[in-house]
This record gives structure tokens, sequence and C-alpha cells, in this order.
């Protein structure tokens, strides 16, 4: 399909029209009532001359006409078709629990890293529909599953720890991604949970909920973070000698619950991974980024070419043309 992005410029052909029109009706004004014996009217070269006058205007014309159609900017369009886009819904469980502040992944804590690299593996996934889900005590959708990466990248990014209490509630982040998939009509749907600790908060169990996935067949990629031993783990608290908040550093033990993780992964169809680092977490996800894609509904798209460079190219060179006829062989010579 071709088309005009701005025809509005094809006003100027009016103009063009009208100069045309105007120099008609001069040639008509000064042409003789009469006709009478001349031996001029038979030398060739000025009769050829004089009939053929009006081709450098013509080219002139032609090549304003050319140029205005540049102008307008024309264009190929091919729209694509809905099923020439591929990919699969996913939506990413993301601990935000307190325990993602410890910082075994030096020099930011867990929850930081995941976020930046969560936020890399989105802006990979061109053709899928991602979604976010935080959760801590409670699990909350933060953004639906959508094609607008950059939308899902900067609320991402404004997710902080605690802000949805500082436990663990698995289960509940399960049930809430399964919801935000149960009415995907693709046939590719993941999960892909992010955790440090053991479900200890909200009232649906984790093994309720893998149910849940496996009966839409959704898979559900579980990624246990966090390394083993003793971790640094930041806590703020008031100098009770000058008021001040200040931040000291504890140490707790990972809880990382790895046998319901594993049966979560393996229940749904999906796979256990365990990161005890920062570049652990990035195979991880590279891993998970391999997945075998699947057609997927999308919006149509437009695929635009730009032809203006071809009546410009044109429209000059009849414009040099017909500049170059007319101060040659059409060149007007004084009388």
């Amino acid at each position: 399909m071709s088309r005009f992005a701005d025809p509005i410029w094809f006003a100027l052909a009016i103009v063009l029209i009208a100069r045309v029109a105007l120099l008609i009706r001069d040639r008509r004004a000064r042409a003789g009532a009469f006709s009478f014996s001349s031996l001029t009217l038979v030398a060739p070269s000025r009769t050829l001359r004089s009939r053929t006058a009006w081709i450098p205007f013509l080219l002139e014309s032609l090549a304003l006409l050319l140029l205005i159609a540049a102008l307008a900017r024309p264009q190929r369009v091919e729209r694509l078709a809905a099923s020439d886009r591929f990919g699969i819904d996913i939506v990413i469980a993301l601990d935000a629990s307190g325990s993602m502040a410890a910082e075994d992944f030096r020099p930011r804590n867990r929850f930081e890293v995941a976020k930046d690299l969560i936020a890399s593996f989105i802006r990979g996934r061109t053709d899928d529909r991602i979604g976010l889900v935080t959760f801590g005590s409670r699990a909350a959708t933060r953004v639906p599953i959508t094609y607008d990466r950059r939308i899902t990248e900067g609320i991402l990014e404004k997710a902080e720890l605690g802000e949805h209490g500082n436990g663990t509630a698995i289960g509940h982040a399960l049930a809430t991604a399964v919801n935000r998939l149960r009415t995907s009509k693709t046939r590719s749907r993941v999960i892909i949970l992010v955790t440090d600790g053991v479900n200890n908060s909200g009232s649906i169990e984790p093994r309720v909920a893998a149910q849940l996935a496996a009966q839409q067949g959704i898979k559900v990629y579980a990624i246990g973070v966090g390394s083993e031993g003793p971790v640094p783990l930041p806590v703020k608290r008031q100098n009770p000698f000058t008021g001040q908040i200040e931040t000291v550093y504890t140490h707790i033990r990972g809880e990382l619950d790895e046998a319901t993780l594993q049966l979560i992964a393996t229940s749904t169809g999906g796979e256990f991974y365990r990161a005890t680092d920062a570049r652990a977490l990035a195979r991880v996800l590279q891993r998970i980024d391999a997945l075998e894609k699947s057609r997927l509904t999308a919006p149509k798209r437009e695929q635009i070419e730009e032809l203006y460079a071809y009546p410009l190219a044109a429209g000059l060179a009849l414009l040099t043309l017909a500049l170059l006829s007319g101060e040659t062989f059409w060149m007007k010579v004084p009388s």
C-alpha cells in the first residue's frame, strides 16, 4: 500500500495550475487576428524553435510538480499481520521482603542486583508480553502483562524493599502471577519466581499455588538467590544517645526453602535454579531467556519505506534540464 504522509503540500499544485493557465491565456492574447505572408515562416530553425518554445516551461512545471510530491512524502506501507509476531507471556514475581537487603551480592544487595539483571532480561525480550508482581507479606501486581517494556522497566526501577511487608508470601505471589496469566491465549506462559526465603506469610500455600499453575499449563522457573552461611544485613536503628538514625550490620543465615521451590518448578514443568552471586543469577536469566518461543497475538504493525528521494531526484533533474535548455537551444535572442 502506498500513501502520502503530508498531502497538504499538494495545495501548492493549485498555484502551479494557475501559473499554467495564466501563461496559456497570455499566449492566446498575444496571437494576432490575421496572418500574412512572410519569408520568415519558411526558416526551418526558427520555426522549430518557435514551435517548441513551450518545452522548457513544461519541464519546469513537471519538475515543480515532482518537488511538491517529494514534500508530500510518498511512502510504501507494509502491514504486518498479528501472526507475524512471536513470543511468550511472562510474569516476573520478585521478592521484596526485608531479607533481600542482605549484601552478599556486594557491592549492592540482592534486591538491587536482581532488579538490574531482570531489567536487562526484559530489554532482551522484544517479542514478549511481560508483567511484574512484587511481594513481601502480601503480593501485588505492579504491571499487567504488556508489550511496553519501558513501562515495566520504569516501575521495576521504582520498586522498594519492604513496601509489601517484611514477610515472604511465596504462595500468594504465585497465585497472583497465575491470575495474571490465566486469560492469556498464547501456548507458552511462564512465571519467573525470584526469592531468597521460606513461605511464612499469606493464606495460600506454595504447593496449592503450584497446582493452580499446573492446571493452567503455566511453567514456573524458580530462582533461589543468596549465598549459604552468614550474610551481612543492614539494619537501621536510632542511636539512644544522639537520636540519629544509624545503619548497623548484623549477620543472618539464609533460610532458602530449596525443597519447596524445587517442587513448585518440577510440578509445573519448569526448573529450579540456585544463584549464590550476581554472576550466577545473570547466567540463570540467560538460560531462561533461551526458552522456545511460540506464536502470540500482537497488535498489527506497519513497516514504512520512505520514497521521497525518487520524486526529489527526478524533479531536480528536470529542473536542471529546463534551465539548461532555456539557456541554450530555446534561449530567447533579442530582435
